[in-house]
């Protein structure tokens, strides 16, 4: 009888202990909900920039072959433009 009395005992400790361990996993995952938010709109954001930053990238590289091929037009007139 003592010995079902103490593994009832120690089985209740470990119940209670694994109950508030659970609670603060809980309370830990309820807290990062906040975070993940934030940082969802950082990366949305952060794709929206690099998004912008190619398209940027891209008219410099256009414009940039733009002003050559009119450089080399005026100065050497490459026959092949009119």
């Amino acid at each position: 009888m003592q010995q079902e009395l103490e593994r009832v005992s120690t089985l209740n400790t470990t119940i209670n202990d694994d109950g508030a361990l659970l609670h603060d996993a809980k309370e830990e995952h309820v807290g990062m909900g906040g975070t993940m938010k934030g940082a969802q709109g950082a990366m949305s954001k952060l794709g929206r920039q690099d998004i912008r930053d190619a398209i940027i990238l891209r008219c410099a590289l256009v414009f940039y072959w733009i002003v050559v091929v009119y450089v080399l037009w005026t100065r050497i007139k490459i026959p092949f433009l009119p």
